[in-house]
C-alpha cells in the first residue's frame, strides 16, 4: 500500500520523532567479501522521518525534447563513472561439445521435493548464476542454456556447504561450459553480483527481495557478471543447447524467460559496454 508523506493538507505534520543520524566508530564493519559481491542498505521505520514542505522545485526541463537533449550533455560524465563491461564479437569464441549433462530431476515437482530435503539437511540453499556477455550486430547478448524446447537458464548451480561464492560459480561454470582438457579451460572472471533473488517456501516462484515475514527462506540465488577475455573455448553438454540472446528480447519477457532472466536488462542498464571489434 503506498503511504502519502504530504497529503491530505497535512503539511508539515510530523509522522513520528524525528531520528538524529550519527556513525559511531565501529558501527558498520564489513566483511571484505561482502564489499566486493554485495552492498548493504540501513533502512529505518517510516515512523523515524519528519515531512514537511519548501519553496516549489521547478522542473529542469519543459518538454522531453529538452530533457533527452541535457541527457546526451550529461552522457559523457556517466560513460567516466559508470562501471564499464567489455563486450567481444560472438564470432571470437570457438564452441563445441562434450558429454552430456544430464538434469537430478525430471521435472519441476522432483526439483522442489529434492531441495526440501537438502534444506533439512544443510539449511538455506545458496546458488549462483552468470551472465556471460558477447556482441552480436554492436548490441550485447547473453549466453543461455536451452533444456529441451522451451526452457532457459543461465549457465551456475548450488553451492557446497560453506563454499565461496566466486569459487563456487567457477566451478559451476568450468562444469557447463569448460572442456575435459586443462588447457581448455576459460578464465572465468567473476565481477559484480547485480541481483539476489529469495525463495520464501518450496514453490517455483522467487522475488528479488525477502519477503518481511518470511524468516526462513529456502533460497538465495545471486547473479553475477562474467568478464569474459577476448577469445575463449566453450564445450557444451550435448544435450543442451548454448544461445546468444539479446538484451532486447529478454527485456520484459517473462512468458518466455520468467521473471530472473527477463530483468536483466534492467539490472545491466547501470554498465557502460565497451563494444570491441576484433
Amino acid at each position: 500500500m503506498t503511504t502519502i508523506l504530504n497529503g491530505g493538507g497535512q503539511f508539515g505534520k510530523p509522522v513520528g520523532p524525528a531520528r538524529h543520524f550519527s556513525t559511531k566508530s565501529g558501527a558498520i564493519k564489513l566483511r571484505q567479501i561482502d564489499m566486493v559481491t554485495s552492498a548493504v542498505v540501513n533502512t529505518y521505520p517510516l515512523s523515524s522521518y519528519t515531512f514537511g514542505t519548501k519553496e516549489p522545485k521547478m522542473e529542469k526541463d519543459t518538454s522531453v525534447a529538452d530533457r533527452l537533449a541535457r541527457a546526451i550533455k550529461l552522457r559523457q560524465i556517466d560513460m567516466v563513472t559508470s562501471a564499464v563491461v567489455n563486450t567481444y564479437p560472438l564470432s571470437s569464441y570457438t564452441f563445441g561439445t562434450k558429454e552430456p549433462k544430464m538434469e537430478k530431476d525430471t521435472s519441476v515437482a522432483d526439483r522442489l521435493a529434492r531441495m526440501k530435503l537438502n534444506y533439512m539437511k544443510e539449511g538455506m540453499r545458496t546458488s549462483v548464476e552468470g551472465i556471460l556477455l558477447v556482441q552480436e550486430h554492436n548490441h550485447p547478448h547473453i549466453l543461455l542454456l536451452q533444456i529441451g524446447n522451451t526452457f532457459c537458464k543461465l549457465p551456475g548451480g548450488r553451492l557446497k556447504p560453506g563454499e565461496n561464492e566466486i569459487e563456487g560459480l567457477q566451478r559451476k561454470l568450468s562444469s557447463k561450459l569448460a572442456a575435459n582438457s586443462t588447457g581448455l579451460q576459460p578464465d572465468w572472471q567473476i565481477g559484480e553480483c547485480v541481483a539476489i533473488w529469495w525463495r520464501p517456501n518450496f514453490e517455483t516462484i522467487m522475488y528479488p527481495y525477502c519477503p518481511p515475514h518470511i524468516t526462513k527462506p529456502k533460497e538465495c540465488k545471486k547473479l553475477f557478471v562474467v568478464h569474459l577475455s577476448e577469445r575463449e573455448y566453450f564445450a557444451v553438454p550435448k544435450n543442451l543447447k548454448l544461445l546468444a540472446v539479446p538484451l532486447f528480447e529478454l527485456y520484459d519477457n517473462v512468458q518466455r524467460y520468467g521473471p530472473v532472466i527477463s530483468t536483466i536488462p534492467q539490472q545491466l542498464s547501470r554498465f557502460q559496454f565497451n563494444m570491441i571489434h576484433t
